[in-house]
C-alpha cells in the first residue's frame, strides 16, 4: 500500500519498532522492496529480557508506549489527516485508538486475521494463550469503538466482531485483500534463496515474464517433480493435509516410476520453529514419508518467492474453518506455476480462483470433511503432474488488477478520502 499511495494523493509515514529490538533474525533482503523515499520512523521498545519474565514479549506491547509517543510528536509537529493500524498483532490497534481519542484523528482499523479467534477461545484459561485471548476480549472492544472504518481481507474475518456486537450501525466496513506485487518476483529472482534442493543454480526466465505469462511446461518432466507448500500449517489443516498425502500415496502406487517430492516450508511460522504438529510423523503414517521434505522454520519473503519459482507446482491448503482465506494465493499465482488447492466450499479462495484462473481447486464442506476428497484430489494432482498449467482453467491476467499493490492502494486511498472528506490527503 505504501508503495503506491502517493499516486492517489496520500503521503505515507510508517511508524515501526526498530529492528534491533526484535527477538528474531531480521530479513534484511526484504528492505530491497521498500520504495525510494518512503519515510519510516523507528522507535525503541522495552527489553525482551526484562519483559519475558513478567509474562509478555510481543513487540507491539514492548514498543507500545514508544509508538504512542512518536505518533504524538508527529501530530503536534506537522499536519496529519488519518492514522491506520493493522491486526495482527492486535496491540497495534491500541496505538490508533489512542491517537483517535487524544487528537481526534480519523482512525482506520484493518484486520488481516481475527484478534479474538475461535482457536484462542479453546485454549486453557490459565495458559499463556488463554490469558492472551482473555486480554484481547477486554482490549478489542475499545479499539473497534474508536475506529471510523474497518477493513479486512475477507468478510468472515470480522465474524467474531459481529457475534459480540462490536460493529456499531453505520460503521463503514470494507473487504480489501492483502494483494501482491508482480515486481517482487523479479527482486526475488535476483536476491532470493531457493529452498528446493538441486534447483538453486537453475537459470530462471525473467520474473516479469513468469508473472505475466506463466510457466507453460506442458508435460511432466522426466526428472523429479517438486510440489511445494509455503506458509503456516495450523491444526485445523490436518484433515486437508491427510487428503493431500492420501492423494500422493495413491498417485505413487499407480505410477511407481514417478519421482515426486513434497516440500513443506515455514510451517511453524516461527524463525526457530519446530514440527510441533508432527507433520513428518503424519507423512510417514500416510505412506509418503520418503518423498516428504519439511522445513518448519519460517523463511524470508523473497526466499519464499524464489522457492515458488523453482517448484513445478504449488499447493494451497484450506482449514476446517470455513472463513479461512489463504492470502498467499496472490504471490503463488504471480509465480506463473500451476497452483492446486484443497479448500472448504465456503472459503473466499474459491471466488478468487474463478476470477484469476490458473488455479485448480478441490472442495469439501463441513458435513463431508476434507478426508472424503482423496479420490478427487488424486485426479486433480495427476492432471497437474501430467499437463502442468494446461490442466487448469486459463489464466485471466486482467482480473489481477484489483489485487495488485496499486489496486489495493487505490481502494484504501478512496476509503481514506471518504473518511476525511478530502479529495486529496496525507496519510500517516
Amino acid at each position: 500500500m505504501a508503495r503506491e499511495l502517493r499516486d492517489f494523493g496520500w503521503e505515507p509515514v510508517v511508524i515501526a519498532v526498530d529492528a534491533r529490538h526484535y527477538e528474531e533474525a531480521n530479513d534484511k533482503t526484504s528492505l530491497a522492496l521498500l520504495p525510494e523515499g518512503l519515510r519510516v520512523e523507528r522507535v525503541g521498545a522495552l527489553p525482551a529480557r526484562l519483559c519475558r519474565p513478567l509474562g509478555f514479549g510481543d513487540i507491539a506491547l514492548r514498543g507500545q508506549w514508544a509508538l504512542r509517543r512518536r505518533v504524538a510528536e508527529i501530530v503536534r509537529g506537522e499536519p496529519v489527516d488519518l492514522i491506520f493500524g493493522t491486526v495482527l498483532p492486535g496491540y497495534t490497534s491500541l496505538v490508533g485508538a489512542r491517537a483517535k481519542r487524544r487528537f481526534g484523528l480519523p482512525f482506520v482499523l484493518d484486520y488481516q486475521d481475527p484478534w479474538v479467534s475461535d482457536w484462542g477461545a479453546r485454549q486453557p484459561r490459565f495458559s499463556k494463550a488463554g490469558l492472551s485471548h482473555w486480554l484481547a476480549t477486554k482490549l478489542e472492544p475499545g479499539a473497534v469503538a474508536a475506529a471510523d472504518a474497518l477493513t479486512a481481507v475477507s468478510d468472515r474475518t470480522l465474524d467474531t466482531l459481529r457475534s459480540r456486537k462490536l460493529i456499531r450501525p453505520g460503521l463503514p466496513v470494507e473487504t480489501i485483500p492483502i494483494g501482491a506485487e508482480p515486481e517482487d518476483h523479479a527482486v526475488a529472482a535476483r536476491v532470493g534463496r531457493s529452498w528446493i534442493e538441486g534447483r538453486a543454480g537453475r537459470l530462471l526466465p525473467a520474473a516479469r515474464e513468469i508473472a505475466h505469462h506463466g510457466a507453460h511446461g506442458a508435460t511432466r518432466p522426466t526428472g523429479t517433480f517438486h510440489l511445494a507448500y509455503l506458509g503456516t500449517v495450523i491444526e485445523g489443516m490436518i484433515p486437508t493435509l491427510r487428503t493431500l498425502f492420501g492423494a500422493v500415496r495413491a498417485l505413487l502406487n499407480a505410477n511407481p516410476e514417478w519421482q515426486l517430492r513434497i516440500h513443506f516450508i515455514g510451517t511453524s511460522a516461527q524463525p526457530n520453529g519446530c514440527d510441533t504438529l508432527g507433520l513428518a510423523e503424519l507423512a510417514a503414517e500416510c505412506g509418503v514419508g520418503g518423498v516428504f521434505r519439511l522445513e518448519p522454520r519460517r523463511i524470508g519473503y523473497l526466499d519464499a518467492l524464489r522457492t515458488m519459482q523453482d517448484a513445478d507446482a504449488l499447493l494451497l491448503l484450506g482449514s476446517q474453518d470455513p472463513h479461512y482465506t489463504a492470502s498467499k494465493i496472490f504471490p503463488c499465482w504471480l509465480s506463473g506455476k500451476p497452483v492446486l488447492g484443497v479448500f472448504h466450499s465456503a472459503s473466499t479462495v474459491n471466488e478468487l480462483a474463478r476470477e484469476l484462473g490458473g488455479i485448480g481447486l478441490v472442495n469439501y464442506d463441513t458435513v463431508t470433511g476434507a478426508e472424503s476428497r482423496v479420490a478427487e484430489t488424486t485426479r486433480a494432482l495427476r492432471q497437474v503432474v501430467d499437463r502442468g498449467t494446461r490442466a487448469l482453467p486459463p489464466r485471466n491476467e486482467g482480473a489481477f488488477g484489483p489485487y495488485s499493490t496499486r489496486g489495493v492502494a487505490r481502494r484504501f486511498a478512496e476509503l481514506f478520502d471518504r473518511i476525511t472528506g478530502n479529495s486529496l490527503g496525507h496519510c500517516n
